[in-house]
């Protein structure tokens, strides 16, 4: 992926949770996988389909057994068929994990192998055709773990994270003359990470060693994290050794509550480039905001400088976009977010930054009306839930630089909705996305689906 990551390659079936920690340089985001507790066994079928011939099948099946043994197996099988120019895609995923888990020790082996395929990508409208892929990612490792939380404890991570795919693919340029595009047939990486830490009262310091090795190079980085926590208050501070991109990271960050209608965060961070480094330059960047609860909603208003940056190409997709380096930015960012009342709630956010630059539009947005509830005066039981929501999202125009120039890409203004209904331990859940038939793409060539509809229902079950 030439250094950057594609998000669709995030098996996201497979996570119990998401959180995302946003400093004044860089965005943080940490992942947990899908996790079993209970003794009893564990089963979850999802099934769906709709238009462009899109069907998706996933199952789930895990057990904590009397010892503390854990066994987790899941699979997934997704598939679209266009006959318009986005081509046409399938992938297989499979998990496993198993291990022992005790009062104050746990160990456990863990897999994820994902197999897609995409066709290709016809040419359009004078863009560059997206080549096609058959590839295979496998994500792997081997954990052991001792202590708990409250006190000290430490973990030592070995895992092997591996690409393997087509080497050479045939596609049509822009100037309609029939290019080959060269992808590498296999890539893997080892890590090895020794962390460690003590949490004590509002007080928890984590230490972290990690060795990643590619390509027959190894690369060192070491971090240090200490943070601090009350009940209208948190101070963090992170800071990091990286010998991947040969520099020194780090940043502080506060946030304030001193009123329950008043809250206030900031961050500041420096990069410091060392010998040799000419991709990752050195920088400055800080970001402040501030929020205001009105009535039940928080409505925010903040902002974010940084100095220079650099982008690597997104070359999946193309080996001819170009890696850029980006100047002095200045971006604005304000939200709401919230419930609204009777069920009701709101939850948009716009970012506008003072220039466009390739690969960043200049305005970015996504608005979403929701409602939930579980009408507990008419279903007392708590076996009935509904949810309802309408989204809307813009990305402004931008530009993919290439060797001979650049490819603008227009503007995308779509309209989604979203129905489940909860019936005891299954849900039945309708989206359609793109309503309006809103011809966009993402990345230049790869024109994204006009009007796509997927219905399905899914069952949680303990027996």
């Amino acid at each position: 992926n030439g250094g950057i990551l594609d998000l669709s390659t995030v098996q996201l079936w497979t996570l119990e949770q998401v959180s995302v920690e946003r400093s004044a340089s860089e965005a943080r985001v940490y992942l947990r996988s899908w996790r079993v507790e209970n003794t009893t066994p564990y089963t979850r079928v999802d099934v769906a389909t709709g238009n462009e011939e899109t069907n998706l099948y996933r199952g789930f099946y895990g057990r904590r057994f009397d010892r503390g043994e854990i066994l987790q197996l899941a699979g997934q099988q997704f598939g679209v068929t266009s006959s318009r120019f986005a081509g046409s895609g399938d992938a297989l995923s499979l998990l496993a994990r198993a291990g022992v888990g005790r009062r104050s020790w746990s160990v456990d082996g863990f897999v994820n192998r994902t197999h897609p395929i995409r066709g290709i990508q016809r040419a359009a409208l004078g863009r560059p055709a997206i080549p096609a892929l058959d590839a295979t990612h496998t994500t792997a490792y081997v954990r052991a773990a001792v202590g708990r939380e409250g006190g000290p404890w430490a973990q030592l991570t070995a895992a092997s994270l591996r690409f393997k795919g087509s080497d050479a693919v045939t596609t049509v340029g822009v100037d309609g003359v029939s290019v080959t595009d060269t992808l590498p047939l296999s890539i893997s990486e080892a890590q090895y990470d020794l962390s460690g830490g003590y949490t004590r009262g509002p007080a928890r310091i984590e230490l972290r060693d990690r060795l990643r090795a590619m390509g027959g190079t190894t690369y060192n980085s070491v971090s240090a994290r200490i943070d601090l926590v009350t009940p209208w208050a948190l101070l963090s501070g992170f800071g990091e050794n990286d010998g991947f991109r040969r520099s020194t990271n780090a940043d502080v960050g506060i946030r304030l509550q001193p009123l329950p209608f008043v809250a206030l965060s900031g961050s500041v961070a420096q990069t410091v480039a060392r010998s040799g480094n000419s991709s990752f330059p050195t920088s400055r960047s800080a970001r402040g905001e501030v929020g205001v609860r009105v009535i039940r909603p928080w409505v925010s208003l903040g902002a974010m400088v940084l100095d220079n940056a650099y982008v690597p190409a997104p070359v999946v997709y193309d080996t001819l976009l170009q890696p850029i380096s980006l100047g002095r930015s200045n971006g604005i960012i304000g939200a709401i977010r919230g419930p609204l009342g009777r069920g009701f709630g709101i939850d948009a956010w716009l970012t506008r930054w003072s220039s466009d630059q390739p690969y960043r539009p200049q305005y970015q947005s996504r608005s979403e009306i929701n409602f939930a509830s579980s009408f507990p005066r008419r279903f007392p039981t708590g076996n009935f839930d509904l949810r309802v929501a309408g989204v809307f999202e813009y990305r402004g125009s931008n530009t993919f630089p290439l060797a001979a120039g650049a490819v603008d890409v227009l503007a995308a203004k779509t309209i989604s909705a979203l129905l489940e209904i909860r019936i005891m331990r299954a849900v039945v859940s309708y989206q359609q996305r793109n309503i309006l038939a809103y011809q966009h793409e993402i990345v230049p060539g790869f024109e994204m689906p006009r009007v796509l509809a997927i219905y399905g229902v899914r069952w949680d079950f303990w027996n």
